[in-house]
């Protein structure tokens, strides 16, 4: 199993070396950029008196951009596309999954007048693997499109320079996948759930699939505050218009990616990801201290943060 990982990790790799001799040319009003990824993280001990266990982590990461600007019509046509795949193991346990990501962006702009745009755009996004509910790992809470989330919006982008968009969608459909029946049954990730008799047996299964109409944001940002050092920002926003719950119209999801790499040569370097997500259809396990036991005493929408800090090998190409 942790082969297979691994294997997928080092195809990520090889997919960003190949594709530096596979990109479109400097002419034409093509613009690309790429950069390929593999951190790792380590800790060993023996006989530490304070405690711990050994722990090693590996992260594999390949990001891509292809952007077209045609001065003469006034057309600008961003595309972006992210994959990850990461784990880590340790005495305990034999592998978890640490990172699992498919994401791909497309925007195409109309000039309207100066920096302003009439813009509309795609974007999509799952998992290549299951993922468990730890530290139960025969629990599935994720597969490959289960979710999937696939939007098609409409509206207006302000982009006053290749490194800052605003955009806002007052027209967005957003669809959400769940392609795993059992997951889909327990109403996962805002799907209806299946009907049930009174014995718990499945009288209508649960739907695999849900659309919401709304509004979407978006803001994407890249920067350098000193040399060798790259900071990227991603936020999405979404309010769903149709939500069956009157009162869940006025909640905002928001899924943010803020990413900070610094180069120590040409090929190491240092990275800082975070990654923070509020969707109002994700219930997560809410726990209380009682008696000194930490119990669950319900679910809800929270919060969710994932940050990751690493070094390994990098490389950028054009």
């Amino acid at each position: 199993m942790i082969m297979k990982k691994v294997q997928l990790i080092i195809l990520i790799l090889f997919i960003g070396i190949f594709s530096e001799n596979h990109i479109y040319a400097a002419t034409g009003g093509w613009n690309t950029k790429g950069n390929v990824s593999m951190f790792l993280n380590e800790m060993a001990i023996s006989n530490w008196a304070k405690g711990g266990e050994n722990q090693i982590a590996m992260t594999g990461l390949f990001s891509y951009t292809f952007d077209y600007h045609n001065v003469d019509t006034s057309i600008v046509w961003d595309n972006s596309f992210t994959t990850g795949y990461g784990f880590q193991t340790s005495d305990q346990y034999a592998f978890r999954k640490s990172e699992d990501k498919i994401d791909f962006t497309s925007k195409y702009g109309l000039r309207a007048f100066k920096d302003y745009y009439y813009s509309f755009a795609a974007s999509f996004q799952t998992q290549y693997w299951n993922g468990y509910k730890y530290p139960n790992d025969s629990t599935i809470v994720s597969k490959f499109l289960a979710p999937a989330y696939l939007i098609i919006a409409a509206g207006f982008d302000y982009k006053p320079n290749p490194k800052l968009s605003i955009s806002f969608y007052p027209l967005s459909g957003r669809l959400i996948l769940v392609k795993a029946q059992e997951l889909a049954d327990i109403g996962a990730y805002g799907v209806k759930k299946a009907v049930l008799d009174t014995a718990g047996n499945i009288i209508t299964p649960g739907e695999t699939s849900r659309f919401d109409f709304g509004a979407a944001a978006n803001l994407t940002f890249t920067f350098s505050p000193m040399e060798n050092i790259d900071i990227s920002t991603k936020l999405d926003l979404f309010n769903n218009y149709t939500d069956p719950k009157v009162s869940n119209r006025k909640n905002i999801d928001f899924n943010s990616e803020t990413t900070v790499n610094m180069k120590i040569n040409s090929y190491i370097s240092a990275n800082i990801y975070l990654n923070m997500i509020y969707d109002q259809d994700i219930p997560i396990p809410i726990f209380k201290t009682i008696d000194g036991v930490k119990t669950q005493v319900g679910t809800g929408p929270r919060l969710q943060i994932k940050q990751t800090l690493g070094i390994g090998f990098s490389y950028n190409f054009h």
